[in-house]
C-alpha cells in the first residue's frame, strides 16, 4: 500500500509553524479530477496534514515523508496557496482536535479542502472554498481592504480595521478617518480604491494607476489585482 502519512498519537512539544502556512494542492486519484489538498506549516522541510479515506484519522508527515508519498502515489505538487494565519494558538488547537478525531469523507462537501479550510478559518485565515461545493482544483482567497490606509487586508468584506477605516485628502487639520465612504470631510467624500499608496478618489469608481487590490503575499510581491476577486496562488 503506498505511503500516505502517519497518525499522531502525541502532544506535539512546540507550536507548528502558521506563520508559514500553505494549501498545497496535488493531483487527485482516479476519477477524482478535483485534485487533492493538504496543509503544510512550516514551508519547506516543514510539515503536512491531510486525510485519506472514506473513514479514517488524518495524518501528518515530515517533509521527507511528504516527497515519499508523492512518489508512491503518483501524485504531483501544482501549486501551494500561501495563508495567513491571524491567531495560530487556535489554528493549532482545531488542528490537534482534527488529528484525534476520525473523519468521515462527504464528497464535494466534506473532504481533504474542508479538513483544511476548518483549521485556517479557526485561526482566523480566509475561506478556501468557492461556490457551494469544495473542490481544491478551485480553491483560493480574495484580498479585501477596508479602506484603512495601513489595512493589511481582510479574510471578508465586512471586516474592518481597528482605526479609521475611510481617509480622505484633508490636512488641516488631519483627516480623523470615517466609519463610511459617505462620511466627509470638510473636502469631499472618502473613496479609496484598494490600491496600498492610494491617496483616496472623489469617486468610488475612480482608480489609481497601478494594481488596485493587493494581498499578502511577499514572494513574489503582489502585483495588485484588477478586483477582490483575483487571487494570487504562486508559491512562496
Amino acid at each position: 500500500m503506498a505511503y500516505e502519512g502517519e497518525e499522531l498519537y502525541f502532544c506535539p512539544p512546540h507550536m507548528f509553524d502558521f506563520a508559514r502556512a500553505s494549501a498545497v494542492i496535488v493531483s487527485g486519484d482516479w476519477p477524482n479530477r478535483w485534485n487533492h489538498m493538504l496543509l503544510n506549516t512550516g514551508g519547506a522541510n516543514g510539515v503536512y496534514f491531510h486525510v485519506a479515506g472514506v473513514i479514517a484519522r488524518p495524518r501528518y508527515m515530515d517533509e521527507v515523508g511528504y516527497r515519499r508519498y508523492l512518489k508512491e502515489t503518483g501524485k504531483s505538487e501544482l501549486k501551494r496557496i500561501p495563508l495567513f494565519v491571524h491567531h495560530p494558538e487556535a489554528a493549532q488547537l482545531r488542528l490537534e482536535q482534527s488529528l484525534n478525531e476520525t473523519w468521515t469523507w462527504g464528497g464535494v462537501i466534506h473532504n481533504c479542502e474542508t479538513f483544511v479550510e476548518e483549521i485556517i478559518m479557526a485561526g482566523g485565515g480566509p475561506m478556501l472554498h468557492r461556490g457551494l461545493f469544495s473542490l481544491p482544483i478551485y480553491a483560493g482567497w480574495s484580498a479585501w481592504t477596508c479602506g484603512a490606509r495601513d489595512c493589511p487586508t481582510h479574510s471578508q468584506r465586512n471586516h474592518y480595521c481597528q482605526t479609521g477605516i475611510w481617509m480622505c485628502n484633508r490636512m488641516n487639520p488631519p483627516c480623523p478617518g470615517h466609519r463610511s465612504p459617505d462620511h466627509v470631510c470638510a473636502t469631499g467624500t472618502a473613496w479609496t480604491c484598494g490600491e496600498r499608496s492610494c491617496p483616496t478618489h472623489s469617486h468610488k469608481s475612480h482608480r489609481c494607476v497601478a494594481g488596485v487590490w493587493h494581498c499578502r503575499r511577499k514572494k513574489r510581491p503582489c502585483p495588485g489585482h484588477s478586483s477582490p476577486d483575483h487571487m494570487c496562488s504562486e508559491a512562496f
